[in-house]
C-alpha cells in the first residue's frame, strides 16, 4: 500500500542502490513490492520480499515500485506504472503507452474518474517520469531530491530521506508532476483540499514522516493525549502494544502522569503482524507470540491501561491482554484504543478488510470488553482527530470509521 519513484537524471547512476532504501523504508505496509528498474533504453520488471535477507533490485538509473497488497504494479516494454489505490494499473499503463509524453499521460489520468482516489509512479522507456495524485487526495504522495542529481517521490516522506534526499513538495490533489533528463513541469486540476485518508495517520505511515505536511509522530502523541482525556479511569501504569502504539501510549502516559513501561518484547523484531502473510491464524498466533514475549513483574498489583493504536479483528489485542493476565497478575487492565472505530471496508483500498471480521462492527463494547476481558474500553473520539488535521490542512477521508456503537448485536 505504497508507491515509490527514485530517478537519477545520469543514466549511469546507481539508482537501485538507493531505491533500495526506500523500499525498505515501505516495507511496513506490506509483504511483497513489484518494481520496475530502467536501463539501457528497457525496462526489467520483478518483484522481492523485502522482509527477507540479502535481497535486491537490478541495476539501473531510475526505479519505479509499488508495495502489495493494495499498491500494485503493470509493466511493459515501453512503460511501467506502479498504483496505490482501488484502480487498474493496468489501465494507467494504457494511458502512459499511449500518450505522446508524460504530461499527456497525467492529462490522460485526471480524466478518468477511476483514479481520483489514486496515487500513481510511471516510468517510460524513453526516459519519462509521471506523478500523479488524485483529485479526492485520499491517497498522498511526496516528491523531493537528492541535490540536482536525482528526483524522488513516495507514499511517505521517511523513504525520501533513507535515500539520501530532501523533502520538498507534497502533490496536491489532481496535480500531476512529470518530465525527463532534461525536465521538470506540473500540471494541476486539484480540489485544493486533502482528503488523506485517516487511517494513514493512524497506522500506516511511518512515525518519522510527514504525510501532507503533517508530523506523523506528534498527530499520534496529540491523540495519545486526547484519549487519556476522555477515558475516565484511574491507572498505575501504561503500556502500549509494542510498537506501533508508542507513540499513543507516551501522550497517554504523560496526560495519565503515569509511568511508561516496557511489558513485552518482540522476537521478531519490526515486523507488523497486520500486514503478514501467514497461511493459518494458527500461524498467526504464533506470530504474535513471538511478538509478545513478557517481561516479568512488571505490571503485579496494578491498574494497567493498555494502548493499541487501532483495533481490526481483535485478535491482536487479545493475545496481548492474556499473556498480561497469565504473567503479570494485573489488578485491573482497562484498553484505551488511539482510533475511533473501525466499522466498515475502505471503499478506496487504503486496507483490505472483511467486516464480517471487524469486531466493533459486529459486537457493541460490553461485549467486546467481554471478548478481550478486560475492565473498560475506550476509543478516540472521532472529532479529536478531524478538527486536528483540519487545523493543518487535511480534511481526512474516515469512511470506515465512527464515533458510534454500530453492531446490532
Amino acid at each position: 500500500m505504497g508507491v515509490l519513484l527514485a530517478y537519477f537524471y545520469e543514466e549511469d547512476q546507481p539508482a537501485h542502490v538507493y531505491a533500495r532504501y526506500g523500499v525498505m523504508g515501505l516495507r511496513h505496509r506490506g509483504p511483497r513490492v513489484s518494481y520496475a528498474v530502467l536501463r539501457g533504453g528497457g525496462l526489467e520488471a520483478g518483484s522481492i520480499d523485502p522482509w527477507s535477507d540479502g535481497w535486491s533490485l537490478p541495476p539501473g538509473g531510475a526505479v519505479v515500485a509499488a508495495v502489495e497488497p493494495t499498491g500494485r504494479l503493470a509493466a511493459s516494454r515501453r512503460a511501467a506504472v506502479a498504483v496505490d489505490g482501488a484502480c487498474s494499473p493496468e489501465k494507467a499503463l494504457k494511458a502512459v503507452e499511449g500518450a505522446r509524453g508524460p504530461g499527456e499521460a497525467g492529462e490522460a489520468l485526471a480524466s478518468l474518474e477511476e483514479f481520483d482516489a489514486c496515487s500513481v509512479a510511471a516510468l517510460r522507456a524513453d526516459g519519462g517520469y509521471l506523478l500523479y495524485r488524485g483529485r479526492l487526495g485520499v491517497r498522498p504522495l511526496s516528491v523531493g531530491g537528492y541535490g540536482f542529481d536525482a528526483l524522488y517521490a513516495a507514499t511517505e516522506t521517511a523513504p525520501i530521506t533513507l535515500m539520501g534526499g530532501e523533502h520538498r513538495h507534497d502533490l496536491e490533489p489532481g496535480e500531476a508532476v512529470y518530465g525527463d533528463r532534461y525536465s521538470l513541469d506540473t500540471v494541476s486540476a486539484g480540489r485544493g483540499r486533502r482528503g488523506t485518508s485517516l487511517f494513514e495517520y493512524i497506522y500506516l505511515a511511518r512515525p518519522d514522516s510527514l504525510v501532507d505536511g503533517v508530523n506523523v509522530y506528534m498527530f499520534r502523541r496529540e491523540m495519545g493525549r486526547r484519549l487519556a482525556r476522555s477515558h475516565q479511569v484511574e491507572v498505575d501504569v501504561v503500556v502500549g502494544v509494542p510498537e506501533t502504539a508508542l507513540p499513543y501510549a507516551l501522550g497517554y502516559a504523560e496526560e495519565k502522569r503515569a509511568p511508561l513501561e516496557l511489558a513485552l518484547v518482540s522476537t521478531l523484531g519490526r515486523v507488523r503482524t497486520a500486514i503478514m502473510s501467514t497461511g493459518s491464524v494458527e500461524e498467526r498466533l504464533m506470530a504474535l507470540s513471538l511478538k509478545f514475549n513478557p517481561v516479568p513483574g512488571v505490571f503485579e498489583g496494578k491498574r494497567v491501561a493498555v494502548v493499541d493504536d487501532s483495533v481490526v479483528t481483535g485478535l491482536t489485542l487479545k493475545t496481548f491482554i492474556h499473556r498480561l493476565w497469565r504473567s503479570q497478575a494485573p489488578r485491573e487492565i482497562h484498553v484505551a484504543v488511539s482510533s475511533p472505530r473501525i466499522v466498515a471496508p475502505c471503499p478506496h483500498r487504503v486496507q483490505l478488510l472483511d467486516p464480517g471480521t471487524l469486531i466493533a462492527r459486529q459486537l457493541r463494547d460490553e461485549h467486546i470488553k467481554r471478548v478481550l476481558n478486560v475492565d473498560s474500553l475506550a476509543w478516540l473520539p472521532l472529532g479529536e482527530a478531524v478538527s486536528y488535521l483540519r487545523a493543518r490542512g487535511v480534511d481526512p477521508c474516515t469512511a470506515c470509521m465512527s464515533d458510534r456503537e454500530v453492531a446490532g448485536k
